[in-house]
């Protein structure tokens, strides 16, 4: 079967009927939403049947340091979305933030007066590019990295997005010791060390070896993070727990 070309995706993404989601919701907790839309950021897993199985459930660090910001006139931002369930849950927690997602695929099955999407592989630097120009006036107070979970696309993604963080405001990585723990994500034929290595050498602020933080990113980084906060999830993966979290608090 032949490949359909990408202006024939767009195409079919932008007339394909979407859900509304500018509509009153009544929710309890971040969790409760997480698992209504069926995302894996939840308490419950979206992809098995075995109620025993957990979702990642990092709802509730995500409330600890982020519940200040629910009714603020705030900008976030999630690198790869799918279908947009997490994008759906943070349009009503997030009541009056803008809600900003970036994806490589035309996945994304709501839409919102907040919602703005952005068609854009991150491995592209002509694509980061393009979206660079179509920032919004304020950075972002929120950035969520949930994308490939490749090792040098976690670390290129932060390089590059870091720095897109308004004052005060967060970066996060979920998942970021997959490529340790599966090592078909580590792409970087160890070339790179692991994101739990960096979350260490910018705490201790030690030099650390990398070909894509330069010594100045490092630095960067060093002046520019006030808190680093890691979390453990709740997923379990032959009988081993993969769910983690990082919040970088930017100064």
């Amino acid at each position: 079967m032949k490949k359909l070309s990408w202006h024939y995706k767009k195409l079919i993404f932008f007339f394909k009927k979407r859900i509304n989601l500018d509509k009153e919701m009544k929710y309890k907790t971040l969790d409760n939403l997480f698992n209504y839309f069926g995302t894996d950021k939840g308490t419950k897993n979206p992809y098995d049947l075995n109620p025993n199985e957990f979702g990642h459930g990092f709802a509730e660090s995500y409330e600890k340091h982020l519940d200040k910001f629910k009714n603020e006139k705030i900008n976030l931002l999630e690198i790869g979305v799918s279908e947009g369930t997490s994008l759906a849950s943070f349009t009503y927690y997030f009541s009056n933030a803008n809600i900003y997602g970036i994806d490589k695929n035309f996945k994304l099955k709501y839409k919102s007066k907040r919602i703005f999407f952005f068609n854009c592989d991150t491995t592209n630097e002509k694509d980061l590019e393009k979206f660079k120009k179509k920032l919004p006036k304020n950075n972002f107070k929120i950035i969520i990295d949930d994308g490939s979970h490749l090792l040098k696309g976690i670390i290129k993604n932060l390089k590059f997005f870091f720095p897109l963080v308004a004052r005060n405001g967060y970066y996060i990585i979920e998942d970021f010791n997959q490529p340790e723990n599966y090592s078909f994500l580590d792409d970087s034929n160890q070339s790179e060390i692991f994101v739990k290595d960096i979350i260490k050498s910018i705490k201790d602020k030690k030099i650390f070896k990398s070909k894509i933080l330069k010594k100045e990113d490092q630095m960067y980084l060093f002046d520019n993070i006030k808190h680093i906060n890691v979390y453990k999830g709740r997923m379990v993966d032959q009988g081993k727990n993969v769910s983690d979290i990082v919040f970088f608090k930017k100064k």
